[in-house]
């Protein structure tokens, strides 16, 4: 028996528990078989899409036409596509191929530059995907955050306050470090 659109909606806005766990279950494993690359990419997927689901059934943009859940493959091959056309389209830059060095530098300023390098590197590591893309797209990639805004396809304020986020999250990686 197929669910309809004001049964799905009602789901919804009765916060039904095991509804949501499932739908985001079933998400996920779509997102996994269309996407093939990294961990976390598939779970910022999976969340995308299962916003996007919730708050189309709340308006109403699901109309029962097909499946429900054709509907909701639909909806993450087509956010799986747009996230591989955005992460191809990213240039990225070989970290070892930075030079922070000056040649001109004490063997100890060496040492330290080196050691740095060596931190900034597991940070960089260690953040979420979105933060490393920012981060390439902005800092590696010479892109003002309005560039940043169109290449990403977001708008400015968006790249502004998630560079905020991912600054605060690299400030408390650096700090462990120095620890």
């Amino acid at each position: 028996m197929e669910i309809s659109s004001a049964q799905l909606l009602e789901r919804i806005r009765a916060e039904d528990r095991e509804f949501l766990k499932d739908l985001q279950s079933i998400v996920t494993r779509i997102a996994q078989k269309w996407n093939w690359t990294d961990r976390e990419s598939v779970d910022d997927i999976a969340q995308d899409c299962f916003i996007k689901i919730i708050n189309n059934l709340r308006q109403g943009k699901f109309q029962g036409r097909s499946s429900f859940k054709t509907y909701v493959y639909t909806i993450v091959r087509r956010t799986c596509i747009d996230y591989y056309r955005a992460d191809r389209a990213t240039e990225t830059v070989d970290i070892e191929k930075v030079t922070l060095i000056d040649p001109a530098r004490s063997a100890e300023d060496k040492l330290i530059t080196a050691d740095t390098r060596r931190i900034a590197c597991r940070v960089l590591l260690s953040l979420p995907a979105d933060c490393r893309k920012l981060w390439r797209t902005i800092f590696f990639g010479g892109r003002n955050y309005r560039q940043a805004a169109d290449h990403l396809g977001l708008k400015e304020g968006t790249i502004k306050r998630r560079m905020w986020e991912c600054r605060r999250l690299a400030r408390e990686k650096v700090g462990m470090y120095e620890k």
